[in-house]
């Protein structure tokens, strides 16, 4: 049978591209190199504005809501603040993709990696590990970090990436409890990077990322610093995942294939973030193809997403590179804080954070949040 589209990849921008392509009428088939539902390190952390984009109910598949941040410095000092509503929701990321891609009126083939592509005029064959060859007139590839479609196609010739490593622990109840509607992030430690707890609905999502040059002892400190607030993963499961950071504009797309999330390299460089903008890049994907204009694809992601994402990074090397600076002038200050919480929503961008910035810094000095001591 022959496609409208072939999506490579069953994650939010493949499963977001299959949901708008599908509704439009389009003949789609998704590949899954993994067995459905299947689990994806990652935090979890989606902003509420992300399900508002689909016109159903997500419900069912949010772990927890989160209601205050605490940023913790290396050294133990602490500062909490609420965040506005509900503005950020814990999910698990086999629940969260499922949910979407089920949503979607398309064929999905799971245990269906992808071998072999060729493209001509008219379309594009695409060859499985099984030996089953499916042609589509288009590909979007949205097969994650280390995209085997991105590759075949020849872009990202040179992929620098960062490296995160997670973990799902069960905690006692008194624990849980105490991180119910509560994401930590510790700052400082390692270099380029953040830690972070995140709550779900019977156990906590722990992790380490280091944005520029994984360290080679990210295992190490997240034990430690676990340990420090009574948290072991010595009995976890230790996963690691690449971190697609955007650093440069790039090209796309090539002929009749385009790439959308993870593939697209349009992880958040201070954040880490890549849900939203896969969700996002997923949608502009289709849209262009419903349009007609697929080369318009790489100059709408840049002008969406990745232009944001580039004063992103200026705020990245700023805030790693002077962490004990950055805790003091902006953690601790609520102005800052409060553009960092509607940046996370989707509600400001990198750039208006910039304009803001010099009086914010001035107007916010003078009430500092406060900070709490804690044992470490």
């Amino acid at each position: 049978m022959t496609y409208d589209v072939i999506i490579a990849g069953a994650g939010p921008a493949g499963a977001a591209a299959a949901y708008w392509l599908g509704k439009a009428g389009w003949q789609v088939a998704v590949l899954e190199k993994e067995e459905l539902p299947r689990y994806k390190a990652c935090g979890g952390g989606v902003p509420e504005s992300v399900f508002e984009r689909f016109p159903f109910d997500f419900s069912s598949v949010i772990e927890r809501s989160i209601r205050r941040v605490r940023f913790r410095f290396r050294d133990g000092r602490e500062v909490t603040t609420g965040l506005p509503g509900s503005s950020v929701a814990m999910v698990m990321r086999d629940a969260f993709d499922l949910h979407i891609l089920n949503h979607a009126p398309v064929e999905v083939h799971d245990q269906a990696s992808v071998t072999a592509l060729d493209q001509d005029r008219s379309g594009v064959t695409m060859t499985t590990a099984s030996g089953n060859r499916l042609r589509a007139r288009y590909l979007i590839g949205a097969d994650g970090a280390n995209s085997r479609v991105a590759r075949l196609v020849g872009l990202h010739h040179h992929r620098k990436m960062g490296a995160a490593i997670e973990a799902e622990v069960p905690v006692d109840t008194a624990l849980l409890e105490t991180y119910a509607e509560t994401a930590l992030f510790i700052f400082g430690t390692p270099p380029n990077g953040y830690l972070w707890i995140f709550p779900k609905a019977d156990h906590l999502s722990v992790g380490i990322g280091s944005f520029k040059k994984p360290a080679s002892n990210l295992k190490h400190v997240l034990r430690r610093e676990m340990a420090k607030l009574s948290i072991s993963v010595d009995g976890a499961r230790l996963r690691g995942h690449p971190l697609p950071i955007h650093r440069q504009r790039e090209c796309l797309h090539r002929g009749r294939v385009l790439l959308a999330g993870d593939a697209a390299r349009l992880v958040d460089p201070l954040l880490g973030e890549g849900i939203r903008h896969a969700v996002d890049s997923g949608r502009l994907a289709a849209e262009c193809l419903l349009e007609g204009s697929p080369r318009s694809y790489s100059k709408r992601v840049h002008r969406e997403i990745g232009r944001n994402l580039l004063w992103g990074r200026l705020w990245a090397q700023l805030f790693y590179w002077y962490p004990w600076a950055s805790f003091q002038l902006a953690v601790r200050n609520p102005r800052f804080v409060r553009d960092f919480l509607r940046l996370f929503a989707g509600e400001i961008s990198y750039r208006r954070m910039a304009v803001r910035a010099l009086p914010n810094l001035l107007l916010g000095m003078g009430r500092r949040l406060s900070v709490t001591h804690q044992l470490s």
